[in-house]
């Protein structure tokens, strides 16, 4: 057993899953049922590029470990930078934008993130409208800090 099959557990990820907005008002047995067989874990090494600007936005990452630093270019002079935690989404505007990731993200410390593909996240949103509404307010969170942040 990997450190990482040691470390995500279906009792912790449960336990983590419950911390997101969204899934903590579903029970433990509906993330076992309905969001635990559609996550994958992907690991990131420090430095190492977890979203770049530009690419299609094909999952959503839940960063279960670690820490990451997101680079948002508005225009050649102008950047935000801030840091992701433990506990935070990264990717969720590409489901409703449809667009190219329009930052780049970076792994500052060793990043453990569970990620689900945009398809089987809409799919799971349009059946539950809990997690619907918490992906709407973290986009709005998102919009709201990044316009603080210039």
């Amino acid at each position: 057993m990997t450190l990482i099959q040691e470390e995500i557990t279906l009792e912790n990820l449960v336990s983590f899953l419950a911390t997101i907005p969204g899934f903590k008002d579903l029970s433990a047995e509906e993330m076992i049922e309905f969001v635990a067989p559609i996550i994958s874990i992907t690991t990131y090494e420090p430095g190492q590029t977890m979203i770049k600007r530009g690419t299609e936005g094909s999952t959503v990452l839940f960063l279960f470990k670690g820490r990451a630093r997101v680079n948002v270019q508005l225009d050649p002079d102008d950047n935000i930078n801030f840091f992701i935690n433990e506990g935070e989404i990264l990717g969720e505007m590409a489901l409703v934008t449809k667009e190219k990731r329009s930052a780049d993200v970076f792994a500052v410390t060793a990043v453990i993130c569970l990620t689900i593909d945009i398809e089987t996240f809409q799919t799971l949103m349009a059946s539950n409208w809990k997690v619907t509404k918490a992906v709407a307010g973290l986009i709005g969170e998102r919009r709201i800090k990044r316009l603080a942040s210039r």
